[in-house]
């Protein structure tokens, strides 16, 4: 979740910037991606499935201080020997710009869920969760740092209980 964060704000340094000295209309994108691939951490192959979308709203002042809002969704299925568990995220990160910086990251909604086979949840988290932004200069760019705060229901993702769920 946090490198898609690095992501969105990467892409949007390609974004259009407002060229007059007050609030311009907010610029706004938005991506799909389509994705699929085999994990093998359960010690068989769990096949996973799901499309990630970003809309991304910049209401960033000429002078680099403002927001960016990623709208973010990622729905996908997680399916091993022949039953298959439902993740669902929907949240929005917000980040606040200071002098052209990202100095923080708040993400809120559905941050994490993932139904079993069954209809148990494996892994929930929903609320707020506050971060600050670092640069990593091994990446190129800007991240999540240090935890600010959490508020909502924390679950933690156990991989024996989601591996289990397919057994």
């Amino acid at each position: 979740m946090h490198k898609l964060t690095a992501l969105a704000i990467a892409l949007s340094a390609v974004l259009p910037v407002a060229t007059a000295a007050y609030a311009a209309a907010p610029v706004r994108d938005s991506f799909v991606q389509r994705y699929e691939y085999v994990a093998t951490d359960c010690g068989f192959p769990v096949t996973v499935s799901g499309v990630f979308t970003n809309r991304i709203t910049d209401s960033a002042f000429d002078d680099g201080t403002g927001t960016l809002q990623l709208h973010q969704s990622d729905v996908a299925t997680a399916t091993a020997n022949g039953l298959t568990a439902r993740v669902n995220s929907r949240y929005t990160i917000s980040v606040t710009i200071l002098d052209g910086i990202p100095v923080e990251s708040k993400y809120t909604g559905l941050l994490d869920s993932i139904i079993g086979p069954n209809g148990d949840h494996i892994f929930f988290r929903t609320g707020q969760a506050k971060y600050e932004v670092v640069f990593d200069p091994d990446l190129g760019f800007y991240v999540d740092g240090p935890v600010i705060s959490r508020r909502g229901i924390r679950d933690d993702f156990d991989l024996a209980e989601f591996c289990a769920a397919f057994g």
